[in-house]
């Protein structure tokens, strides 16, 4: 007579895929925050160099920055702020603060520099802030809190 061979896997066998598959998930999620982070601060960054664009487009128009301010983003009676609204809420719900400044560097009233930046999540070469100037530079920087708005003030970002 002739056994019947059983096809299938055993408990064992199904217990130990199960297991290998929970291991392999878990060095996954533990690599997830970081990757998380870098994709806020990458909205961030993209936000600010639109909002650079937008800055450009000002001094176009208006020949200056002096509707640069720090409340174009909250001020619906200032021209731009449907340009800036959205950019701002962008920076603000990916964990940043949107923190602008315009500067007159030669004294005849008219603002001929800006700036914008905002601390990031994770950092950009190092660099806890990321930062963008009406000179065009843009980038990764430590501090630009002086230099952009702070008390010595001078409408860059300070690279």
């Amino acid at each position: 007579m002739k056994s019947k061979s059983k096809k299938g896997f055993t408990l064992i066998e199904l217990l130990v895929v199960i297991a290998i598959i929970g291991i392999l998930a878990s060095i996954v999620l533990v690599s997830f925050p970081g990757a998380t982070k870098r994709a806020k601060d990458s909205r961030i960054i993209s936000a600010i160099g639109q909002a650079r664009t937008v800055m450009t487009y000002i001094d176009g128009n208006e020949g200056d920055y002096d509707y640069w301010v720090s409340t174009i983003c909250t001020d619906n009676t200032n021209p731009y702020y449907e340009d800036m609204a959205a950019l701002c809420t962008e920076i603000t719900d990916n964990g940043g603060t949107v923190n602008i400044a315009n500067y007159d560097s030669d004294g005849d009233g008219r603002t001929d520099k800006a700036c914008i930046y905002s601390p990031l999540n994770a950092t950009i070469d190092g660099q806890p802030y990321y930062c963008a100037d009406s000179s065009g530079k843009a980038g990764g920087v430590a501090d630009p809190t002086a230099t952009c708005g702070g008390a010595s003030n001078n409408g860059t970002c300070g690279f």
